[in-house]
């Protein structure tokens, strides 16, 4: 194939899938990416019964967390709804050795995102993030969660792409009981005291999808399909050549594109609404016969804004000091965000052997965000009398939608085997229609006025116009066969999986031509200057132009094919053994196409094939009827997300920074060593433990040199690297007195985690990285939470304070001589309380962020990002039966 072939996305995709077919190694055997759960294993979770403060929900999660084989966490629906969490996310966060980063991604034992991997009812589902490959899990609703299931140690059934451990989010089951369960809430943020910032047609979208004034209208696109990229040399050779006639027939036609655009934009304040959330389900179960049929259904909506209080900074180095180069201490902003989600279950059991079941998962996340920063850039930053105002509006939708079949099946004719199996059949889309960027300068004259105008630029204006798909299929099936050799109850289990993923990303960055305005013109608002008339008045010279320097969209393609086999042993009730190996065949490749659709560079250097074995050794040792001893052993991989290795240049919505892929990432070797003891009473449980993991060449983010006042981050591998570290858990009812005393209405749970990295890396073209051995990047020395809870001997009132905070981490390494940039300490406190006058109603008055911390990035010193998080208050009520 040719370094430059025109191909229309669609068509580079099927293309993309034939590459890949003729690359594979066809084999007859994978394994799960995460198996639907073993029938003995669900139907433990379904028994367990939350009734009052001498069974507390952390108990419950703790009984089942001690049958796994494998070292795991797990917290289950009333844990969640006791800490007042809203989704996945939040709730992990009060799980040992986790942290919560930007409120979306979990950092497992101080590892960052991508040492971890999230499965939703066992079944690989796409990311609807375009520049990350985990799933942001603040997407997925506490309601439709029934348990979350977070393994660190790992186990064959699993995917090979493990680092620190796996998320499996386990949606509400089929119910045992007919239910009906309502919930309305408002919340309130104290930055909302304020005004906050919106623009016509923005703002106020309730439903979370766009009204249709920021897509691309249907003459810029089809002027994109006629001519590819939009310049006029370009579409003057479309007509038929370069000659007079043709160029000035081309520049009537980039000059009258511009009425295709939504100008009518002009930033706005107003009056902030109360956020609104609610949410409904039913379930229930029909006999038929012998057999029973369940179905269970639920919605839940929320809409929220809150106001953005930030500072950013970006600084060169001079000696010993810091040089600041931009500045700006003033931005302001507000994001609406509106967020809904569906799930419709469906479950047959025809008996106590055979079980099928359906889930159908919807998730919707909106977020429209304004933001205006006044400060100075590379260019007024030693400037007294000249400032900058950059304005920006960001649009985005982020869905997915998850259709899953899974059946479990005993055979006891068959020597008691049992299987189960899934197909899973997901897609994710993102679309960031129409979003804008633009710079006032303003100039503080004599007499203290200010005279603000749109800068006069080629490019004074940017839209950029987003769209990212991705579709998944997965299946799997699991066999276990169990059997008695002397004293050990044996299990001989093995499995196949198949993954297959697409992914179509598109992008376009139009310019805005103000060269040949007046100053006059360009101190007017955003509408009035790009009004019909002053756009169609040829003596302003308007353009628009998407003329890139390099390659803006891509198409990718992945393909897994995997195996595995295992053995576990219980020897006469003192021993469990553990142990197997994964095969898996891993096949990839990500072009990137330039504004033409043609592939940009040579196809050939864009495949990723590799296959392993990757086994893992896990031993359970039963000290005494209350004491156990946990040891495990695995290897594993962590791969490059598909923008990683695309030399595509974007912007993290997380960070603001702008980040461009590298092809040569590889993928990182771990080795992973676990050791734990675990002791579990009546009433109480604790465990303590210690882990060690080696990298060998770990994924890393640097910054690029010659960014000129502004961050460029790129990827690329280090040499080595190792995590190890000691963590710890407890839950105690505090009723250790004789007698009735107040403090039986009590308990306290907790966990810390301690550990210590380090990184060895090259140095690389293109950076100099000031520390080339250092602590890997997001990763913390210590994580803490701890909650006090109460309980009422009536089970009316229930009260949970909680109590999180995790050590300095590097957000990104420093480069030039600068130090390392660390993200602060975070204190979290956060108080729920919930009454309970009826049996089925109950009123939630949730507290968050009471000690009122704020986000921070400090490098040297000095501060480099700040973000106000402001303190959060929420009521609501729900009635169940």
């Amino acid at each position: 194939m040719s370094s430059k072939q025109s191909f229309k996305i669609s068509q580079v995709g099927r293309s993309v899938l034939l590459a890949l077919a003729a690359t594979a190694s066809i084999m007859p055997a994978s394994a799960q990416e995460a198996p639907a759960e073993p029938a003995e294993q669900e139907q433990a979770v379904e028994r367990i019964e939350v009734s009052g403060r001498l069974m507390s929900s952390a108990a419950s999660a703790a009984a089942e967390r001690r049958e796994q084989p494998y070292v795991a966490e797990l917290l289950g629906m009333e844990q969640i709804s006791r800490a007042g969490d809203s989704n996945a996310a939040t709730a992990l966060r009060r799980v040992t050795g986790l942290t919560l980063v930007k409120d979306k991604f979990i950092y497992v034992r101080g590892l960052g995102e991508r040492y971890s991997s999230t499965l939703l009812n066992g079944a690989m589902v796409p990311s609807p993030d375009p520049t990350r490959n985990v799933i942001p899990l603040d997407m997925f609703p506490a309601g439709i969660i029934e348990s979350l299931v977070v393994q660190k140690a790992y186990s064959p059934e699993l995917p090979a792409a493990f680092g620190g451990g796996n998320v499996n989010i386990r949606t509400a089951s089929i119910p045992l009981q007919r239910s009906f369960n309502l919930s309305v809430g408002t919340g309130y943020n104290s930055l909302n005291s304020d005004k906050g910032y919106s623009y016509n047609g923005g703002g106020d979208d309730w439903m979370g999808s766009d009204d249709g004034t920021r897509t691309m209208s249907p003459d810029l696109r089809a002027a994109l399909d006629q001519y590819g990229t939009i310049s006029q040399i370009n579409i003057a050779e479309a007509l038929g050549g370069i000659n007079a006639g043709n160029l000035a027939q081309a520049n009537t036609i980039v000059r009258e594109l511009g009425l295709a655009f939504n100008r009518d934009i002009d930033v706005q304040r107003e009056s902030i609404k109360p956020d609104f959330d609610g949410s409904v389900s039913f379930g229930d179960k029909f006999d038929i016969g012998s057999s029973v049929f369940g179905v269970m259904a639920g919605v839940s909506y929320d809409r929220s804004t809150q106001n953005i209080e930030e500072q950013e900074r970006y600084f060169s180095v001079s000696g010993d000091n810091l040089v600041p180069l931009n500045i700006y201490d003033d931005i302001k902003g507000t994001e609406h965000q509106v967020k809904l989600s569906g799930m419709l279950n469906f479950g047959l059991e025809l008996d106590e052997n055979h079980r099928f079941e359906t889930a159908s998962i919807y998730l919707l996340d909106t977020k429209d965000e304004v933001k205006v920063k006044n400060g100075d850039s590379i260019e007024t930053v030693n400037e007294e009398d000249r400032f900058n105002t950059d304005t920006s509006i960001r649009y985005e939708e982020r869905s997915m939608l998850s259709n899953q079949v899974r059946g479990r099946h005993l055979l006891p004719w068959l020597y008691d085997i049992s299987l189960d199996w899934q197909y899973t059949d997901a897609k994710a889309e993102r679309d960031a229609p129409g979003e804008v960027e633009y710079r006032y300068l303003n100039e503080i004259q004599p007499d203290g006025s200010v005279t603000s105008f749109l800068r006069r630029n080629q490019n004074a204006v940017n839209y950029i116009f987003g769209k990212m798909e991705d579709n998944t299929e997965n299946a799997s099936w699991n066999a276990k066969l169990p059997f008695t050799l002397g004293k050990a109850e044996m299990t001989l289990n093995g499995g196949y999986s198949y993954f297959e993923r697409t992914r179509e990303s598109e992008s376009n960055l139009f310019n805005f031509n103000t060269v040949g305005y007046s100053l006059a013109q360009l101190s007017q608002s955003f509408s009035e200057i790009f009004s019909d008339e002053n756009i169609l008045n040829t003596a302003n010279g308007f353009q628009i132009s998407n003329v890139t320097t390099q390659a803006d969209d891509y198409i990718a393609a992945q393909m897994i094919d995997a195996a595995y086999v295992g053995m576990e042993m219980n020897y006469d009730y003192l021993l469990r053994l553990n142990f197997g190996v994964r095969y898996e065949d891993f096949r990839q490749i990500s072009i990137p196409l330039n504004g033409d659709g043609e592939i940009s560079g040579n196809v050939e250097d864009f495949p990723l094939e590799e296959d392993g074995f990757y086994p893992s050794l896990s031993l359970t040792w039963f000290v005494s009827e209350d004491l156990q001893a946990r040891f495990g052993y695995s290897n594993t991989v962590v791969r490059p997300d598909l923008r990683e290795v695309t030399p595509v240049l974007f912007i993290d919505p997380l960070t603001d920074f702008k980040v461009t892929g590298f092809s040569g990432l590889q993928t990182t070797d771990v080795s992973s060593y676990d050791a734990r003891l675990e002791w579990y009473y009546d009433e109480s449980n604790y465990s303590v433990g210690v882990f060690y993991k080696d990298l060998d060449k770990p994924i890393e983010s640097i910054e690029l040199s010659g960014s000129d006042g502004n961050l460029l981050m790129s990827f690329r591998n280090g040499d080595t690297g190792e995590v190890y570290g000691v963590e710890a858990e407890f839950l105690q009812q505090l009723n250790m007195f004789e007698g009735k005393n107040w403090l039986d209405n009590f308990f306290v749970a907790g966990n810390f985690t301690y550990s210590e990295s380090e990184i060895t890396i090259q140095p690389f073209a293109g950076t100099n990285l000031t520390n080339l051995t250092r602590p890997l990047s997001g990763h913390s020395k210590h994580v803490v939470n701890f909650q006090l809870g109460f309980d009422s001997d009536d089970d009316k009132h229930n009260a949970t304070m909680t109590y999180n905070v995790f050590g300095k981490r590097i957000a990104f390494a420093g480069v030039n001589d600068k130090d390392d940039a660390y993200e602060q300490p975070f204190n979290s406190l956060d108080f729920v309380y919930s009454y309970t006058p009826f049996e089925s109603t109950s009123v939630k008055l949730s507290l968050k962020n009471l000690l009122d911390e704020d986000v921070e990035i400090m490098q040297q010193g000095e501060l480099l990002q700040r973000r106000v998080e402001g303190q959060s208050y929420g009521l609501s009520f729900s009635y169940k039966y």
